[in-house]
């Protein structure tokens, strides 16, 4: 990806000007195409400088697994920047080095599906961040070439029968030549159609299988150091308003930071992008309404709780419109669309979060449709992730049936798995199991029968219910009590919404507590908090449990022993870089209205205990996924009410209630 100092050298003069020396805007509209505002791709025209790394000619804003996004742009006929864009372009060669079960369900077809899902989400935004359509979102488009040396695109032509390469969806084609069909497949190849079954087939992605009727882009299509591919498995293509900012920075200026203009993909509104000037430009505190210290405090919890609930209701939305988890929530999910300050109303007060990326959980069907397994890429752990279960197990073991209970519907089969290796299970995990019984080979999948997470070598199993044959139900019958060796198992952590509504408890940790210390540190005190405050009500009776906002300021107000403790470690003094201690932090927020926001946390960890909305990180409901953020969106809003009340008094209330008090003295 591009370097930061790189990007900045771009767009720091801004819009309304052209590019700076060394960079040209590259039209990607069609030839012939009229449009007054042409969409262009920038590209490097001059080497890199002496000390930096050469990042390409094109500029890539973020990489994805199956996208790449490079910067782009929309000019006027003087060549001046009317809107830097971003250019999302399907590339799939991501997908070549992910876990072969999650490559395999993220087949091109469900690909497709999953990229117009995501711009009809975007579309149905209707906002300034939207989709700039250009028709290439919901169909393929020619692969688009940039020649670096005239500063052009191209769409290559086949010179024999001057017809357009285009992208290959015909399976019957592709199996008859003997390449792998297009849509059960990750593998993309380009063709001819006027030459029909003639054509010869340029391979797009890496690792594709190739033949005799195969050609190299290098010998077809030119590719070489002054002709590279921006889109040569022509891919679907979004071109999106870039915002600009991305949460993370947004946060910090909020929380006071001076934040230095780093040029990278969230870099700040003093690049004179959507944002006007920065917090930083108008000087310290000049970015809020509020005058003094603690107005200053209780404004940027307000500004805080509005941007968390925004990015709760933006993963809702597009959960519910993909009808699966996304499983890599973190703040750079996010971005700021920052309009331009009105008079006497900063740009911060008209913030709005956006999401940046599709999700990347896809969910498997098991047994019959009666489960499904919703899984991620894998790859490096984050804080964002819950870490709830340890690395994935596969082997050989032993398995001991207990019992079969069967019904009209199918068998559900009680067992205990025998490992060699100890493997760290949860309540929502699931194995997977090839057993062979009285010479048929069954598949099973099964959930740990116990209620918390368990490291063990034996583990008890209950099978989720599926349609088994009578001759194979009794088979299984006869084996119990009998331990069958050679079982081969997986394990295979489950994930669902809750995962996501984690991720998002962990944001919330990001945005309230984080302006004076990192992000690790944060997360590790508010969750031993809330461990402590789920196990003050361990024994306490579901009916006569004490609210989970009262237990919370039982805490924090001194009633409780280490209360002081606590205030240190959760306190709202974390809010802003200002000098403040713990208790008058907390007096000026006001306890009620913090000892919530902590609540609303604290019930976003699922598994925890009895105030979790979720019972563990697989849980929700099967047919709307998305109503586990429902829970947290009802806290939030009262919240977000409470404190905009702090910071801008109802007069005419006031007034009343004045009067009120003063007609009942007098009598």
């Amino acid at each position: 990806m591009v370097s930061p100092q790189v990007l900045a050298s771009v767009v720091s003069a801004g819009e309304g000007v052209p590019l700076p020396e060394g960079f040209a805007a590259v039209s990607i509209e069609a030839e012939g195409s009229a449009a007054l505002i042409p969409l262009c791709v920038v590209v490097r025209t001059a080497p890199p400088a002496a000390g930096t790394i050469d990042d390409g000619p094109l500029i890539i804003l973020s990489e994805r697994l199956d996208a790449r996004c490079y910067l782009g742009c929309m000019t006027d006929g003087s060549a001046r920047v009317l809107r830097w864009i971003e250019l999302w372009v399907q590339d799939t060669d991501g997908l070549i080095d992910v876990p072969p079960a999650y490559r395999d369900a993220m087949h091109n077809a469900r690909i497709d599906d999953r990229w117009r899902r995501w711009c009809r989400m975007v579309e149905a935004a209707g906002r300034a961040d939207g989709i700039v359509c250009a028709g290439w979102e919901h169909q393929h488009p020619a692969p688009i070439l940039v020649d670096l040396a005239d500063l052009r695109s191209i769409r290559p032509v086949e010179g024999a029968s001057n017809g357009y390469w285009l992208l290959c969806e015909n399976d019957s084609l592709l199996t008859e030549r003997g390449l792998p069909a297009y849509g059960p497949t990750t593998h993309r190849y380009l063709y001819v159609p006027e030459l029909g079954s003639e054509t010869y087939f340029i391979p797009v992605t890496r690792g594709a299988p190739v033949n005799d009727r195969c050609l190299t882009p290098e010998e077809a299509l030119g590719i070489g150091p002054t002709r590279v591919g921006l889109n040569l498995g022509a891919g679907m293509m979004m071109a999106r308003v870039w915002q600009g900012v991305l949460l993370d920075q947004h946060i910090d200026e909020l929380s006071g930071e001076k934040v230095v203009s780093s040029g990278g993909a969230g870099s700040t509104g003093a690049l004179g992008m959507n944002g006007g000037r920065s917090v930083l430009d108008r000087g310290l505190g000049r970015g809020l309404i509020t005058v003094g210290r603690a107005g200053r405090l209780v404004e940027t919890l307000h500004l805080k709780l509005r941007l968390l609930a925004d990015a709760v209701a933006s993963v809702r939305d597009a959960v519910a419109d993909i009808g699966a988890p996304m499983l890599n929530v973190r703040s750079e999910s996010f971005a700021v669309a920052r309009p331009r300050e009105s008079f006497g109303l900063p740009s911060e007060w008209a913030a709005r979060v956006t999401l940046r990326e599709p999700g990347v959980g896809v969910g498997i069907d098991l047994a019959g449709g009666e489960a499904t397994l919703y899984m991620g890429p894998g790859g490096a752990t984050s804080v964002y992730s819950p870490g709830v279960t340890g690395a994935n197990v596969a082997g050989v073991g032993a398995l001991r049936i207990r019992q079969v209970l069967a019904d009209s519907d199918g068998a559900v089969i009680e067992a205990r798995l025998v490992m060699q290796e100890r493997a760290v299970l949860g309540p929502g995990d699931l194995v997977w199991l090839r057993v062979s019984v009285g010479g048929q080979r069954l598949d099973l999948y099964a959930t740990p029968d116990f209620k918390k997470s368990t490291a063990a070598t034996e583990i008890p199993l209950r099978t989720i219910k599926q349609p088994l044959s009578d001759s194979l139900r009794q088979k299984i019958k006869s084996a119990e009590g009998v331990n069958i060796p050679g079982t081969m198992f997986e394990t295979l952590p489950m994930a669902s919404t809750p995962h996501d509504l984690y991720s998002l408890a962990v944001l919330g940790v990001r945005i309230l507590l984080c302006a004076d210390r990192p992000l690790g540190t944060a997360c590790s005190d508010f969750q031993d908090f809330a461990r402590y405050i789920e196990d003050s009500a361990a024994n306490e009776d579901d009916d006569k449990r004490t609210p989970l906002e009262e237990r919370v300021r039982r805490v924090l107000d001194g009633r409780d022993p280490d209360g002081e403790k606590w205030r240190d470690a959760i306190g709202p003094q974390h809010l802003r870089r200002e000098p403040w201690d713990a208790a008058s932090a907390l007096a000026v927020v006001t306890p009620g209205l913090w000892c919530g926001v902590l609540a609303a946390l604290v019930r976003s960890i699922p598994g925890l205990g009895p105030d979790s909305t979720s019972k563990n990180y697989a849980e929700a409901p099967p047919k709307a996924p998305e109503r586990v953020f429902d829970p947290l969106l009802a806290d939030l809003r009262p919240l977000v009410v409470k404190s905009r009340s702090l910071v801008v008094s109802d007069t005419g209330s006031n007034a009343e209630i004045r009067s009120l008090i003063l007609s009942k003295s007098k009598r």
